[in-house]
């Protein structure tokens, strides 16, 4: 009974401890996002956080990756839509393949195996030009065409899980 009282009185004093691994999770663990707005493929970075509680609740363990899903041949980091009356946000999300092995996912030129296991919690969006504004932020959605109103730059991150300890901030920008 006295360490359940412990570990509350720790818990308020402190939150949960954080602690990070020095080295990055494993690049294999990385997956590759299919993002398409208005059905037009557009590449992303995202950043995996791979969290194993030590003390549930109370202390985890955190590893981290940083990835990128290019699309093979393109270079450019900004999509450009010329005055479209919709915005939808399409995304799926892959492992990659080299024979039965899993690899890094680099681009879209891969062997791919989609994965049913993910689910976006929330999605913000933020004017990449002055002034810098919040336009959304909650839970995600699709249609997204109310909130990309002004001509500008958007950018825009979109949380996903999967399985019990997995957590993705998937970032891509586009011009309206």
């Amino acid at each position: 009974m006295s360490i359940i009282i412990i570990g509350i009185v720790f818990k308020i004093l402190f939150g949960t401890l954080e602690f990070n691994n020095f080295f990055e999770y494993s690049s294999s663990k990385g997956r590759y996002y299919k993002i398409t707005v208005n059905e037009k493929q557009i590449p992303a970075s995202y950043r995996l956080r791979h969290k194993i509680p030590i003390i549930p609740f109370l202390i985890n363990f955190n590893s981290y990756y940083t990835g990128s899903s290019d699309i093979e041949g393109y270079n450019d980091n900004f999509f450009t839509f010329n005055e479209s009356e919709k915005y939808i946000i399409g995304i799926e999300s892959f492992n990659c393949h080299y024979y039965d092995i899993m690899t890094e996912c680099k681009n879209n030129n891969q062997k791919m195996k989609k994965n049913n296991d993910t689910r976006y919690t929330s999605l913000i969006i933020t004017t990449a030009t002055r002034p810098y504004e919040r336009v959304y932020e909650g839970k995600f959605i699709e249609d997204i065409t109310p909130y990309v109103m002004k001509k500008g730059k958007y950018h825009t991150e979109i949380t996903a899980k999967y399985r019990f300890f997995n957590e993705a901030k998937i970032y891509f920008y586009f011009n309206h």
